[in-house]
């Protein structure tokens, strides 16, 4: 069979899989399950002011000083805090509401916002019925908009990371780790000779905002991969079998090798399904303007947890899309099987639906904190990448399964 006739093969039954009303319910679905669950990462992050100064903080420490601060370079970045002082102290004087309270320093402000909070808390009124307090929130909002740059927040991330850089200069490796309570003997002397030593790595720069959304955004994101992958295929030989075409295709020669069109075919829609819901995952990358931390480490001062690879961020990036592409392929793999060994769409829908409930279980679980020690999969196992071995087992499974319906299905 020539390359042109098998490539016409395989657009015949991508024809068959995307069908129109299929794309079209996938379009609604996608619709919805971006509103419920992907919405939220891509609209509020930074979230809040605070994360959105240290986020400023974190981009001006990599582009003035790269990847990696010194004692030296932290000491010159302080010397930006009391210019950012003067200017928070500025506007608070200068607005409307710290005239009303005479409030002439950021100090001030920070003072009657805590009384305020503390008499609305001890009276148990609300907002509504609390000026001082309604006017601290409003003060509040003020110095955290627009107007002033949100100033309040560029204070707080600059003197956020100034604090987190002294305190893991002070304390060391025993920072965070509560002796040996949270980690085991072994993972804290890898802890400590790979961060703490000669190479003195903890001095990175990457926010934890950062990794922490891009590995719950690809969790939710492999998700929908997966469901979208069994809503494509899973009708695919089932419509095949019931309409009674298996009879016709075996009957030619070209017939009887359909089962490699039909699988390049699903294999080849959930590499184009997995492809273009990653680019959505690129979308938080550049819409954010996060790009400027892609060649830092993953571990760094401002992330309070330690990964097992110290790659870049970057390279951790493309990890999460590795482990995307070996699980929806396998998946792919596996729902192929199950279409083809099914007689009708409720036998289909029985079989496949415990697929994708274990997909939807074992994606956020997978990527989530993916390749550091605080990932559920590892507390769990103890096994260093576990996330990759589980994403090849789904992948082996899958594959494993395509061949043997080569093989003993018919």
């Amino acid at each position: 069979m020539t390359l042109k006739k098998k490539c016409s093969l395989i657009m015949e039954e991508m024809k068959k899989i995307w069908r129109p009303g299929i794309v079209l319910a996938l379009l609604v679905l996608g619709f919805v399950y971006y509103t419920m669950f992907l919405e939220f990462y891509v609209d509020y992050f930074p979230n809040g002011a605070q994360n959105a100064g240290i986020l400023l903080a974190g981009k001006e420490l990599v582009q003035n000083y790269g990847t990696s601060i010194s004692a030296e370079e932290m000491s010159d970045f302080e010397k930006t805090l009391p210019a950012l002082h003067k200017e928070a102290d500025r506007s608070v004087r200068e607005s409307e509401l710290g005239k009303k309270y005479n409030l002439t320093t950021y100090e001030q402000y920070a003072a009657f916002c805590q009384e305020a909070s503390r008499e609305a808390s001890a009276q148990g009124t609300s907002a509504d019925l609390n000026e001082a307090y309604a006017d601290s929130m409003r003060l509040r909002s003020y110095l955290q908009g627009e107007e002033t740059g949100n100033i309040e927040g560029r204070l707080y991330g600059a003197s956020w990371m100034s604090e987190a850089y002294r305190a893991r200069e002070a304390y060391g490796a025993g920072l965070e780790m509560d002796g040996e309570k949270t980690y085991s003997k072994q993972e804290t002397e890898r802890i400590r000779s790979a961060f703490f030593g000669s190479s003195q790595m903890w001095q990175n720069v990457l926010p934890f905002e950062v990794p922490q959304t891009m590995g719950a955004y690809a969790g939710y994101l492999l998700i929908f991969i997966c469901l979208s992958i069994c809503m494509l295929l899973a009708p695919l030989l089932v419509h095949d079998r019931m309409s009674r075409m298996l009879p016709l295709q075996y009957s030619t020669r070209s017939g009887r090798r359909i089962y490699n069109s039909q699988l390049a075919a699903a294999l080849l829609t959930a590499f184009l399904v997995t492809t273009a819901e990653l680019a959505v995952l690129g979308w938080l990358l550049i819409g954010h303007e996060t790009a400027v931390f892609l060649p830092c480490r993953m571990y760094s001062f401002a992330v309070m947890q330690f990964c097992i690879p110290n790659w870049t961020y970057g390279t951790w990036c493309l990890a999460l899309a590795g482990l995307c592409y070996l699980t929806a392929l396998g998946t792919a793999g596996i729902v192929f099987f199950l279409s083809r060994t099914c007689g009708n769409y409720i036998v289909m829908l029985l079989r496949v639906l415990p697929v994708a409930v274990v997909m939807a279980v074992a994606s956020p679980k997978m990527m989530g904190d993916a390749f550091y020690f605080e990932n559920v999969l590892y507390r769990m196992s103890g096994v260093p990448y576990i996330e990759g071995m589980c994403a090849g087992v789904v992948f082996a499974v899958g594959m494993g399964l395509c061949w043997i319906g080569k093989w003993k299905v018919k």
